[in-house]
């Protein structure tokens, strides 16, 4: 019985996890879901986004803190002290095109 993990794009085995690689500068180390390096690449070329603060790159599946803008839209940012302003309350995680677990960390009056 084989208990290596298989990625779930292209189901071929993956031989370490976490799948680590460098992406735009930005440092992925991606535990789940199991994806190889080369689908993860492929998956951060459709899917990676850009944040407001710095207009840096926002690799898929990247933990991001989300701002208010104007008519209700959703401004991502990284989640690092460079780019995380004041006042920032709310944070999810970058998906396929989307935010993931989105959640309000605390109550802004």
């Amino acid at each position: 019985m084989n208990s290596s993990p298989v990625c779930q794009e292209c189901k071929t085995l993956v031989r370490k996890v976490p799948t680590v690689m460098e992406y735009q500068g930005e440092e992925i180390y991606l535990f789940d879901p199991t994806v190889c390096q080369s689908c993860l690449r492929k998956l951060c070329e459709r899917y990676s986004t850009q944040c407001a603060n710095c207009g840096g790159c926002i690799p898929l599946y990247s933990n991001v803190g989300i701002l208010k803008g104007n008519s209700g839209q959703k401004q991502l940012i990284h989640m690092t002290t460079s780019c995380t302003t004041p006042g920032s309350a709310f944070y999810g995680y970058w998906g396929k095109g989307e935010i993931k677990d989105f959640v309000e960390i605390e109550a802004c009056s």
